[in-house]
């Protein structure tokens, strides 16, 4: 199974693709263009065909809304009219399950002026929460570049796409058979 995955959260441009269970490309832009205006010329200059793919992935957030947005309808599209499934996931979540830390986790990611997080303590995961209203404990994870005071786990650079379709294929593979391409939105979050 060969997923196509897309994160269009931050002002970088990240897709993947994932081949029976393994990553076996990863694109990373930091392009400041706008998505919309990026996205067609990008997967022309890569040869991204969405023909090419048995299923597709795609970040719902957190991150800034309009990128995040015109990302998911991008690939909504591509699934809707090529007749493949499509699996939504959530960068902080991705955080979390992928990244080695001691529980319980917090992953955080910073959106304008808010820092948002999720807490897993075992198997289970918190809702998004707005970090200031939270006691921390246990693991911080966080980008550098997001600057994000007291985080034990700074990592330079989180392939939330590769993440995402690996995450994709492993709910695949094991009998889901997508999200509802008229119901998968966005997290629309406020601060």
């Amino acid at each position: 199974m060969r997923i196509f995955s897309l994160d269009t959260s931050f002002s970088f441009l990240n897709f993947s693709v994932v081949e029976d269970g393994k990553v076996i490309f990863t694109c990373y832009l930091d392009h400041q263009k706008k998505a919309l205006e990026n996205l067609p010329k990008v997967f022309a200059d890569y040869r991204i065909r969405p023909e090419d793919y048995d299923a597709y992935a795609v970040s719902v957030g957190v991150g800034y809304l309009t990128s995040v947005r015109i990302g998911v309808t991008f690939m909504k599209s591509w699934a809707y009219l090529f007749g493949k499934p499509l699996v939504g996931y959530e960068n902080l979540e991705m955080m979390l399950l992928y990244t080695p830390a001691q529980t319980p986790k917090v992953s955080c990611l910073r959106v304008s002026n808010t820092v948002f997080c999720r807490v897993m303590e075992e198997n289970r995961l918190s809702q998004i929460k707005v970090f200031k209203d939270i006691i921390p404990s246990g693991s911080i994870i966080s980008l550098r570049e997001h600057n994000i005071e007291g985080s034990h786990v700074v990592l330079e650079f989180f392939p939330f796409s590769a993440f995402g379709g690996l995450y994709a294929y492993k709910r695949l593979i094991s009998g889901y058979a997508g999200d509802d391409v008229f119901l998968l939105e966005p997290f629309y979050l406020k601060s």
